[in-house]
């Protein structure tokens, strides 16, 4: 990994445009995640079709996010790989309009999606790149996105109660020509830095079997994979077990956006709470918090306690997220962020995808209990991590070790 004894001066505004590429990135995301599934059923699709449209993103994901990785380490910089991936996207989406019936619809929507996706990570190794060589706070980049995505949110459902669903599309189509925007902001590393990693290149391709060659990353992978794969049943059904549970619509709204807000709080004061907890330690922090959120989930806590126990997401989304990105900065050379940033999206992808189609099956068996049996995979990220910082069974310490 290239590394320097004190920052090396970025590039003018480098974190700001950063920033902004993550708040126009997540547009999307605050209006497809609750909205999307509302235009496809206005456009005639029935629930089975809707339900594949979803999905079919969510799996082609896996297959992508590892091509994408490595197209963006072998192109001329990044910038060209997520404006690629941002104007791709865009154009395929325009055809989704003049669609008609359920296959040009799910080719159209699931390929514009995946794109989509995939230009997350490369936005990711960007941003670990000014963590690393300019001692930037990635948190105070990220955390715009999740700025945008509650105001995207919140906008888009004050929308749908004045005008038509179909206006969605117009709203999602607005959210990519942001993206192919934002994508024109994004910095390239300067020449000098450039040259110094080109330098440190092995004269052959590295795949990713160099990355599964460190323990340490793998091990730190899977446990904040599982952290964040155990989120699927509440992300698909904890709005509909709460409106069982007879709260208002203003209440579940409520539930949600203190868990985002919690997580913008984390995110803004990341780089103080790295260096005081280390990155493992984080992660691990995140594990234990979703050990208890799952644990309390079912239980008839009230607004005031279920309030609360929301803002546990701050740390069993954010700690992981933050603590992941920030080991793959310190243990992945700089020319194989890209692929390593991917293959954490591709590892979180898989697992969450088997949760989530696991999810109705245990929820409409167990009820509630669906989101306490989430206590498990928790644990298990949890155990594995409790191994990497101990330095016990593969994480022996003649392998890579864990900053305490």
């Amino acid at each position: 990994m290239t590394t320097a004894s004190s920052p090396a001066a970025a590039p003018a505004y480098y974190g700001q445009r950063i920033a902004l590429f993550y708040a126009g990135y997540f547009l999307l995301g605050g209006v497809s995640l609750p909205f999307f599934p509302v235009w496809l059923e206005a456009r005639g699709l029935t629930a089975a079709e809707i339900a594949s449209c979803v999905a079919l993103p969510m799996a082609l994901r896996v297959l992508m996010t590892p091509l994408a990785g490595m197209f963006a380490d072998r192109a001329p910089n990044r910038r060209f790989a997520a404006r690629s991936f941002g104007i791709a996207s865009l154009a395929i989406f325009l055809f989704a309009w003049p669609a008609e019936g359920y296959w040009p619809i799910l080719i159209t929507t699931g390929a514009a999606m995946v794109l989509y996706q995939v230009t997350l990570p490369v936005a990711d190794a960007l941003a670990l790149t000014g963590l690393r060589q300019f001692g930037l706070d990635f948190g105070r980049m990220r955390f715009a996105g999740s700025v945008s995505f509650i105001l995207a949110n919140i906008g888009a459902g004050l929308l749908l109660g004045i005008i038509a669903p179909e206006a969605i599309y117009w709203m999602m189509l607005g959210s990519f020509v942001a993206i192919v925007l934002v994508g024109l902001t994004l910095p390239v590393t300067p020449r000098a830095i450039r040259a110094l990693d080109d330098a440190g290149r092995p004269k052959k391709r590295e795949s990713l079997r160099v990355l599964f060659g460190t323990p340490v990353l793998i091990g730190v992978l899977a446990a904040s994979a599982l952290a964040q794969a155990s989120h699927g049943v509440a992300y698909s059904f904890a709005s509909l077990y709460w409106q069982e549970r007879g709260f208002s619509g203003g209440e579940i709204g409520a539930f949600w956006a203190i868990g985002v807000i919690c997580e913008i709080v984390l995110f803004f004061w990341s780089g103080a709470v790295i260096r005081r907890t280390g990155d493992v330690r984080l992660i691990l922090v995140g594990a234990l918090a979703a050990m208890l959120r799952w644990a309390l989930f079912p239980l008839d806590l009230g607004v005031g306690g279920t309030l609360a126990m929301q803002c546990l997401h701050g740390l069993s989304f954010g700690a992981t997220y933050l603590g992941m990105q920030h080991t793959i900065a310190r243990l992945v050379p700089e020319h194989m962020t890209a692929s390593a940033t991917s293959l954490y999206s591709m590892a979180s992808g898989i697992l969450m995808a088997s949760i989530t189609a696991l999810s109705g099956l245990l929820y409409s068996s167990f009820g509630g209990l669906a989101f306490a049996m989430m206590v498990l995979p928790a644990t298990l990220s949890a155990v594995i991590l409790l191994a990497v910082i101990r330095g016990v069974g593969p994480f022996s310490p003649r392998a890579p070790r864990a900053a305490a």
